[in-house]
């Protein structure tokens, strides 16, 4: 009962606060993002309108990095461009 109020609230607060960045590490990938919101949700989402929607909303910030340690084409790290979120 413990857990599902937790995730209820989790759930309720995702689109709203920074509560999925604050579950990453400073840099991170928006498949990792896409992870945090899936894992929250319970339910697989669009990559490509889940990439256009967080990127639309500015919260966002490229680092410039590429992810290290993949066989294939290394995805672009981001920071979360608030800082009254961390």
């Amino acid at each position: 009962e413990i857990l599902e109020c937790a995730t209820k609230g989790l759930r309720q607060k995702l689109d709203h606060s920074a509560v999925g960045y604050q579950l990453l590490p400073e840099s991170f990938t928006l498949r990792a993002l896409q992870g945090v919101h899936e894992a929250i949700r319970g339910e697989a989402l669009n990559k490509d309108s889940f990439r256009r929607r967080m990127l639309a909303t500015g919260d966002l910030r490229a680092t410039g990095k590429k992810e290290a340690i993949q066989s294939f084409r290394p995805a672009e790290l981001y920071h979360f461009s608030q800082q009254s979120a961390v």
